[in-house]
């Protein structure tokens, strides 16, 4: 009896040190914000296309890094999200705002240890409906 009593003890024990390694997560570090376009590993352009909302994206990248690109709006939530390709060092990407509605809005190209956050301001001309402005900031 005190063999078996030995034995539940430590299969008990094994499964409580089991089992809060396992609920544990790993400590994630937060991504450096590059300022300036200061990115070691990548480095974008933003440029609005005349007389329309859009903006294209340029990006230049070293191959073997894959970045993401997210548009969120106001609240946090993301509106589009892509991956750049391992494979690809020049990427770009035209963004209509077309069909979206006016307020601030904000683009997060990202790898795995730092960030380029960029704030977009969409606003409809009051005096025209049809004419909007759309402005790209740091």
């Amino acid at each position: 009896m005190r063999n078996v009593m030995k034995t539940i003890a430590a299969a008990a024990f094994a499964i409580l040190v089991i089992s809060n390694n396992v609920s544990a997560s790993p400590r994630v570090e937060p991504k450096a914000e590059c300022k300036n376009n200061s990115c070691e590993k990548f480095k974008i352009g933003m440029y609005r296309v005349r007389n329309s909302v859009s903006m294209n994206l340029l990006m230049e990248k070293t191959k073997g890094e894959r970045v993401a690109i997210r548009l969120m709006d106001s609240k946090g939530k993301v509106l589009h999200e892509e991956y750049v390709p391992k494979y690809l060092s020049k990427f770009g990407r035209k963004l209509n705002f077309q069909e979206i509605r006016d307020g601030v809005y904000t683009l997060e190209v990202s790898n795995d240890y730092e960030k380029i956050v960029k704030s977009i301001y969409l606003a409809t001309n009051d005096i025209r409906e049809v004419e909007r402005t759309l402005v790209g900031t740091n």
